[in-house]
């Protein structure tokens, strides 16, 4: 005979008991077939108490639930665990590409710096220093055709007007292009071309 629960006092009163039968009725339908002989034995006995909760649909619903949830976590426990070596080489070839990818934009960068290297000779600037120096030196070529024209003696006057005609022009010219091109770059419709590429 099982072991009667301890420390529980039962009503003494039928009446009580009918009573409190009647309240379980409407709370708990699934009590509402017992009869008070019935509920004071589930009251009084912990094992039979247990086997009837174990019995409601609702509990063995919620232990279906849990089984199977229990069941699908040990399937993506082993799920995981077959593709952890997979996901091991796929972060070693990420890396590998990362590694790979540095490299190729650290070449691009070379790449670039030597291009723009190559083209500082044929910058805005260097050109406009350029014409500047071309200007500067036809000037002084006239002015010493001019000096030696004045210290010789014996000189052939048509030729001298050849040259130093020939030379004012090519400086004209040249201080012409020279100013045309300053004033574009000076005001942004000459594009320039940079000298460094930061990163």
């Amino acid at each position: 005979m099982p072991e009667p629960m301890n420390n529980y006092n039962l009503p003494s009163d039928r009446h009580e008991i009918e009573a409190k039968q009647e309240q379980l009725k409407e709370q708990y339908p699934t009590f509402g077939n017992k009869s008070a002989d019935d509920l004071e034995d589930l009251l009084r006995y912990e094992d039979l108490f247990q086997a009837h909760i174990d019995g409601l649909e609702q509990i063995q619903v919620m232990r279906t639930l849990e089984y199977e949830l229990r069941e699908e976590n040990e399937r993506l426990a082993q799920v995981n665990l077959s593709s952890e070596e997979e996901l091991k080489k796929m972060r070693e070839n990420v890396a590998e590409l990362q590694m790979f990818a540095s490299s190729l934009t650290t070449r691009l960068y070379e790449l670039v710096q030597q291009h723009l290297d190559l083209q500082k000779p044929y910058s805005p600037l260097v050109l406009l220093r350029r014409l500047r120096d071309e200007s500067r030196k036809m000037d002084e070529e006239s002015e010493k055709v001019v000096s030696s024209f004045m210290d010789k003696s014996e000189v052939d006057c048509e030729e001298f007007v050849k040259s130093y005609k020939s030379l004012r022009n090519r400086f004209h010219s040249s201080e012409m292009r020279y100013k045309l091109a300053d004033a574009a770059y000076k005001s942004g419709t000459l594009a320039g071309v940079p000298m460094t590429m930061d990163r």
